[in-house]
């Protein structure tokens, strides 16, 4: 008798659990693709800078509390940026003496945006040392405040930097993902500078350029997302890096559209605010930028984690 219970036990256990047969590459993501469809839509570009606004009226005190500090650090300690935008502002308010047009504005506006470039190496790498620790603030800042948290400034910039390994690592792959878009920029810069350029072999570069930019583009619509899954607790970049892949899986067109978006509606924003300022009131051109400027991350950091919010949802 034993033996035979022994020997009906195993029938029983193939009775109980069906064969399940493995998917194929292409059945696998079919099937993803098919989960991906059901997940709830993503919030469209007006949606994301309406809930950027009710976010910034709605915790406008902390926010506010850490962009103060953020502003007072780069008076302290990026002077070298302030001067580069008086000296832009002064060149361009000059060129739009006698010629108060349109274009002429506009032509100025980009030159203006383009000032920080020429503040120094100094100045330069205390403005991103800065920029790094703003962002962390940011980011932890939005996650607590989100999720129905009362949090201090000081708070924030003591616990907001525990990530910061991880979170610079992760920069230093989005600076690797740019190559291609800087590698593309120089090779057009030298064929226009050249004495060869015109006709076909500009209309080749720039063809180039524009594949490279997607590259580029296509790359960061993921890698983005990485610096706010890094800095949650004990996660590495690599980690980070894979689960922002997976995160953008079938949906990376529509987050294309709306990472387009966010500096399109920026550099209209600037250009509604600053080319009257530069025109009719100049003396206040360059506090009125650099407020701005620094004012820019904290809505550029608001806009891309409710993005993220949306793929997560």
């Amino acid at each position: 008798m034993a033996k035979e219970v022994k020997k009906a036990q195993p029938k029983k256990t193939a009775a109980a659990g069906p064969r399940v047969r493995k998917l194929t590459k292409k059945q696998a993501r079919q099937q993803a693709k098919k989960d991906t469809s059901k997940q709830t839509p993503l919030p469209n570009s007006w949606q994301l800078l309406r809930q950027v606004f009710s976010e910034l009226r709605q915790f406008w005190k902390p926010l506010g509390g850490i962009f103060l500090v953020y502003l007072v650090l780069n008076v302290i300690f990026a002077s070298g940026f302030i001067s580069g935008i008086n000296d832009t502002v002064n060149t361009v308010r000059n060129d739009l003496a006698g010629h108060h047009n349109l274009g002429k504005a506009l032509s100025g506006y980009g030159t203006l945006l383009g000032s920080g470039a020429a503040s120094g190496q100094t100045s330069s790498a205390t403005q991103s040392i800065l920029l790094i620790i703003e962002s962390l603030a940011i980011i932890w800042a939005l996650r607590h405040l989100l999720a129905k948290e009362k949090i201090g400034i000081k708070q924030t910039y003591y616990q907001a930097m525990a990530p910061l390994i991880p979170f610079i690592l992760l920069v230093f792959v989005i600076i690797l993902q740019l190559l291609p878009l800087t590698l593309g920029s120089f090779l057009l810069a030298l064929v226009l500078s050249s004495a060869v350029s015109g006709g076909w072999l500009t209309v080749l570069f720039v063809l180039v350029l524009a594949i490279l930019a997607v590259w580029s583009f296509y790359m960061l619509s993921s890698s983005v997302f990485g610096l706010y899954i890094v800095t949650l607790p004990d996660m590495q970049p690599r980690q980070a890096l894979r689960s922002a892949k997976n995160l953008v899986r079938f949906r990376r067109l529509a987050i294309m559209r709306r990472l387009l978006f966010l500096p399109i509606c920026l550099l209209i924003l600037l250009g509604i605010i600053m080319v009257p300022i530069i025109l009719l009131v100049p003396f206040l051109a360059t506090p009125a930028f650099f407020v701005l400027a620094m004012l820019s991350i904290l809505l550029v950091h608001a806009y891309l984690y409710s993005l993220y919010r949306g793929l997560i949802a």
